[in-house]
């Protein structure tokens, strides 16, 4: 949905959403939503059919499940209230508990970009499988000794390992899927989408934060994946407190009080609510016309402050740490809301200057997923849910 003073970007015009949008869910706020009677969906570019290339043998990496607690060293240890100074030495040592971690994020995503993308076959698809698989069955990211960084890190991890999982489940027949396997995988996800939920639930205000909105967004991509409806209702509501929390003149306040960061907490918030209002509208939850003018404001003043900090700095009184913000996974939040709801002043330049857009916990190859071309093999139909559709 746009705006009716909304500057539409060419061919950025794509819409991915229900056609049952403007009929649907009329409800007080999000927070009250269900599911839909179809069940809940992706957008359109979860669906697509991956054309198998010629090619080489695929070269897949199992990556050792993670084991032992998640007591993971904060980057920022010894940083006062702010959380804005590094720790160099901190930082080493969370990168190194953490490495394995990461490492699994980064190859599931991959091999999902390598199926859906590159057209690597059902060898790049078991990949993926494979991997979950094997974290699902040593539990992993589900130990009891678990700190605050854990739990961040956990959050992060499910956001990619749903969306890998999201992505082959949803462009592969049900013939092509071994149906122990996903069983296994759902229920670990779900079990990891529980944990992340039990955490981030009746949160202090003072504490609420980015990262409760990377919680809903990795919650939300496993209750898509496994159907939970409860998850997503837990996910909308946190986007609806998000929502609330936007000031007047158009800021989130917790991100603002990290002072020379204030910028790249502004812009790594975006990350997550942007995803989620997409996911949301999709399912008809007209997150647009609920929070248009909030969502909206906060949106202008990121993308804005991207361009020239000024502002930022006046409000907070510190010069913003900018180094490593404009970056292909960290604007990669602005090819989605461009798609969706149409360009905004500055995106245009920013998607130009550093596109092709990727980020892992988003989804991975996200050009490939929201700016749909499409790309169907030749004499094969889309096999996106009836009422999700895309206009030119």
């Amino acid at each position: 949905m746009r705006n009716g003073n909304t500057d539409i970007l060419g061919e950025a015009g794509r819409i991915l959403l229900s056609t049952a949008l403007a009929s649907t869910m009329a409800v007080a706020s999000v927070a009250a939503a269900q599911c839909p009677e179809a069940g809940l969906r992706a957008p359109v570019g979860y669906y697509q059919i991956p054309e198998r290339r010629d090619g080489g043998s695929y070269d897949c990496e199992v990556v050792a499940p993670h084991q032992g607690d998640m007591n993971f060293t904060s980057k920022y240890e010894g940083s006062d209230s702010a959380r804005n100074e590094l720790n160099n030495e901190a930082y080493q040592a969370y990168r190194e508990a953490s490495k394995t971690i990461r490492s699994f994020e980064k190859t599931v995503i991959a091999a999902a970009d390598d199926y859906q993308v590159d057209g690597d076959g059902p060898e790049a698809r078991a990949c993926v499988l494979d991997n979950l698989d094997a974290w699902a069955q040593a539990d992993s990211l589900l130990p009891d000794d678990i700190n605050h960084v854990g739990q961040a890190v956990r959050k992060w991890a499910l956001a990619a390992a749903a969306n890998a999982y999201l992505r082959v489940k949803l462009s592969s027949s049900e013939s092509a899927l071994d149906a122990a396997r996903g069983e296994r995988i759902e229920r670990w996800l779900s079990q990891v989408a529980d944990a992340a939920r039990g955490y981030y639930s009746d949160r202090e205000p003072r504490k609420v934060n980015n990262h409760d909105y990377w919680a809903a967004w990795a919650v939300m991509t496993a209750a898509v994946a496994t159907g939970d409806c409860s998850n997503w209702d837990w996910s909308l509501g946190k986007f609806d407190d998000a929502m609330h929390q936007i000031s007047s003149d158009g800021y989130l306040p917790k991100e603002l009080s990290r002072e020379d960061r204030a910028l790249e907490y502004l812009n790594y918030a975006m990350q997550p609510l942007t995803l989620i209002a997409v996911f949301a509208e999709v399912n008809g939850v007209p997150i647009q016309d609920r929070y248009g003018d909030a969502f909206e404001s906060l949106t202008r003043n990121v993308v804005a402050g991207l361009d020239d900090s000024s502002a930022i700095e006046a409000i907070t009184g510190y010069p913003q740490i900018t180094d490593g913000l404009r970056t292909p996974w960290g604007l990669a939040w602005m090819r989605p809301w461009a798609e969706v709801w149409g360009d905004r002043a500055g995106m245009s330049g920013f998607l130009a200057a550093y596109g092709p857009v990727k980020s892992t916990r988003l989804g991975g190859d996200i050009e490939f997923l929201y700016r749909i071309d499409p790309r169907w093999p030749t004499g094969q139909e889309p096999r996106p849910p009836e009422n999700v559709r895309i206009d030119y």
